[in-house]
């Protein structure tokens, strides 16, 4: 029979009540502290600490840290049958004021499932004297979802300790260990080691003991580490591999660098002798059991389709748009999949959870498919890789329907159209999820042969002191289409109406919705069409004149913030863009026609100006070539997208420009006589060779038009609009390409961080973040859009 505290206090001959209040608290104190998901205490015997070296290195130009100096950065390794533990070293030294932030912000990040966190101490040294200051009862342990705007939750933990009298001068020193392996790798080993960081460090180490001899081979791969010390050595038996690098330059970032490029020098290390490895070891975790009463009711359901085409489509449209994007990857299901069943009844689940459940849909319909992993970022990279499990962060599926071979991927939502015109995912290497593959799979690059976004511009202007009305017919196609679609599923049509109108109030003041806009939506073909109607007042300016641009191209042709680069420069491909502007007038227009194109290794523009009578058209097309472009080519690139300017923009003149009066030559000597018939005779030698003065003055009123035009854009546009979004990786891309940027008084000055507003914007999948602040030169209103590209996890 269970006796209540109440009872036990109050009972006779027992201590008195406030000995026993003391006896109660003392016990919940010990109980708290053994309630801590970690321990305290020292690293274990095999780990040998090494000494913080001294900040006293020659420093390298323009490579000194302003505010933080890391001095050691050492990671030491243990390898014991299946388990691992894992040994982390760190120091940095305060600069400055700025630097104390950096410093005192920890996060010891572990996972509880499989992982067994021992904090050693975090340590302070001040004049010479070394204090742990890490108070475990001060520290917080909080579960912090680092990837929760992904919807992807794997229940990692973070230890956040809270130090106290941190100063300019001090040096912080931590170290933990962690113990432990995820038990869905069955005890395979691989490891990335990066020497090299965007910071420079002083010591770098890392320390491996390798099982030796015991039936188990390690692979070892070095990725451009210059100056990286290696040695090897046998150490009770086992196999004791260090690597070293002293004074190591920090890694200066640049934008735009294509996934597949290395930036930062590393050695793989991987247990994995061969893809075909690693496909069996992925075959074990994505097994189609039998299927369940549910699922077999869904493959009937599916059977219905008349065709394997139809079949196929309503598989992966089910899986797509009915199984929501929803990831729980504790301890194992970081990697495994949880079985379609249950992801059927949850109606939710990952890419793997949506991989595998398509494929078991699938096969029942009789239609061969296996899951295939990726890499969203690497794809090509991938080819020079050690073969390891770790290699890829998602998954897809690849089937063979009616001898037509297809990737898809089951997270994408909103996919329209027939197989025919299917768009693989820009993925580029593929491991497919079965016992015999030996080598990774190419996914072919989708071809575009008509452009997939087409903007149609039709201004009519009946009166020169009237209004004028713009119809705008955009139509995409592709996957183009499938991004408006989802955009569409989430933002109201009046919204994003809105948008668009303001968009277009940046030029036009006095615009106004004519007629509401309309969508059209061709599934079967997967051609989506938009359809604008404006009025706009005070069309033409005052002295008879209206300026022209290509402004969806905008996007497509922006100079990188680095032109003297050591990596390449990421350029966005597939693209096939057409803008076409039509502009009817009362009036007489100048005619003519005149076709110019720019080449260039990774694009080629064109541009076609055909006037006739009272009709203008202009006709803008962008196509890629590539999907990069490299260092030693960049003027070339920069070069080619500036002398586009010329030709993106045009303007209109209504009536005749006065004529000029031609100077008289001043009575003078016989020597500026002379000089002023040489420079007649050289002016008409000019004008024959230009095909006289009639064609001259064609092509200098064409040239004068488009450098009009370009120079109202001198300033930088890029981010000005959520479809020039600017695309970062990290909050520190995006402060320093604020900096960057360019007002329209000619400033480049970076803003004061405390004066930036940031707003968070959705549209559709898209997730970005607008800037506003004022440009310290002129205090004129800038702002910006910035788009995270980080990649997704699986």
């Amino acid at each position: 029979m269970r006796r209540t505290l109440r009872s036990v206090l109050l009972a006779p001959g027992f201590l008195p009540v406030s000995v026993l209040l003391l006896c109660l608290c003392l016990s919940l104190s010990a109980h708290a502290a053994t309630a801590l998901p970690f321990r305290v205490g020292p690293p274990s015997r095999w780990v040998k600490p090494l000494p913080i070296p001294p900040d006293s290195r020659p420093k390298a130009a323009g490579d000194d840290e302003t505010s933080v100096a890391w001095l050691l950065t050492d990671k030491q390794v243990r390898v014991s049958g299946p388990s691992r533990e894992q040994y982390v070293h760190a120091a940095r030294k305060v600069l400055s004021p700025q630097g104390i932030e950096r410093v005192t912000d920890i996060q010891i990040r572990f996972d509880p499932t499989y992982q067994k966190l021992t904090v050693h101490g975090i340590w302070r040294i001040r004049d010479g004297r070394r204090e742990d200051v890490f108070q475990a009862s001060e520290a917080r342990v909080i579960q912090q979802e680092t990837e929760l705007q992904n919807r992807l939750y794997n229940g990692t933990l973070s230890v956040v300790p809270f130090l106290r009298d941190v100063r300019v001068g001090d040096t912080v020193e931590v170290a933990y260990s962690l113990a432990g392996a995820n038990p869905v790798f069955g005890g395979r080993f691989s490891d990335a080691v990066v020497a090299g960081q965007p910071f420079p460090v002083v010591h770098f180490a890392y320390r491996l003991l390798w099982p030796e001899g015991r039936g188990r081979t390690l692979f070892i791969r070095d990725f451009a580490a210059p100056g990286l010390s290696r040695s090897e050595s046998m150490l009770d038996g086992e196999r004791e591999i260090v690597l070293e690098r002293r004074d190591v330059p920090s890694v200066r970032s640049e934008d735009h660098v294509p996934g597949w490029q290395p930036v930062y020098p590393w050695v793989q290390l991987s247990e994995y002798k061969d893809w075909n490895d690693v496909a069996r070891w992925a075959s074990s975790l994505f097994q189609v059991p039998t299927r369940s009463k549910a699922l077999e009711q869904e493959v009937r359901r599916l059977a219905k389709e008349p065709t394997p085409e139809a079949r196929f489509l309503a598989a992966l449209r089910f899986v797509q748009d009915e199984v929501r994007y929803l990831g729980i990857e504790m301890g194992p299901n970081s990697h495994q999949p949880h079985p379609p069943d249950e992801v059927l009844q949850r109606r939710f689940g990952d890419c793997k959870d949506k991989s595998l459940l398509l494929v078991a849909l699938l096969k029942g319909l009789g239609i061969d498919a296996r899951p295939a992993l990726v890499n969203t970022d690497l794809t090509q990279l991938l080819d020079g890789w050690r073969p390891t499990s770790t290699a890829f962060d998602h998954a897809i599926v690849h089937a063979t329907v009616a001898g037509r071979e297809l990737w898809v991927d089951p997270t994408s939502t909103l996919e329209r159209g027939g197989l025919d015109s299917y768009e693989p995912p820009p993925y580029g290497r593929a491991l497919i999820v079965a016992p015999g593959t030996t080598a990774l799979s190419v996914i072919p690059a989708p071809t575009l042969k008509e452009p997939s976004v087409f903007v149609d511009e039709t201004y009519v202007a009946k009166d020169r002191d009237g209004p004028a009305t713009l119809d705008v017919v955009t139509t995409r196609t592709g996957e183009s289409a499938n991004s408006m679609r989802r955009m569409l599923a989430s933002t109201s049509l009046s919204e994003l109406s809105r948008y668009y109108v303001n968009y277009y109030a940046k030029k036009d003041a006095k615009i106004t919705v004519e007629k509401p806009m309309t969508v059209d939506d061709d599934t079967a073909k997967n051609v989506l069409v938009l359809h604008e109607h404006y009025r706009i007042e005070d069309f033409w300016s005052s002295d008879g004149r209206r300026d022209f641009s290509a402004h969806t191209l905008r996007e497509y042709l922006t100079e990188p913030s680095y032109s003297r680069r050591a990596f390449p420069l990421e350029v966005r491909h597939p693209v096939f863009a057409r803008h076409r502007i039509t502009l009817k007038s009362s009036e007489p227009l100048p005619g003519g026609k005149e076709h110019s194109a720019v080449d260039d290794p990774a694009f080629r523009f064109e541009a076609d100006t055909r006037a006739d009578g009272k009709t203008v058209v202009l006709d803008y097309r962008y196509r890629s070539l590539a999907d990069s472009v490299p260092p030693e080519r960049i003027a070339e690139y920069v070069k080619a997208v500036r002398t586009t300017d010329d030709h993106r923009g045009y303007y209109v003149q209504l009536g005749s420009r006065p004529a000029r009066r031609a100077s008289r030559a001043p009575s003078g000597d016989a020597d500026t006589l002379l000089l002023g018939v040489i420079t007649t005779c050289l002016v008409l030698w000019f004008v024959i060779a230009q095909g006289g003065p009639l064609e001259l003055w064609r092509k200098g009123r064409a040239w004068g038009r488009r450098r009009a035009f370009a120079r109202k854009f001198d300033a930088d546009h890029r981010g000005d609009s959520a479809g020039s979004a600017i695309p970062i990786t990290s909050p520190q891309e995006l402060l320093s390409t604020l900096g960057r940027l360019r007002c329209a008084c000619g400033a480049s000055s970076e803003a004061p961080r405390d004066s930036l507003r940031h707003e968070t914007i959705v549209l559709g999948d898209r997730h970005l973040t607008l800037v506003q602040w004022q440009c310290p030169a002129c205090a004129r209103a800038r702002r910006a859009y910035f788009e995270d590209k980080g990649s997704r996890a699986a």
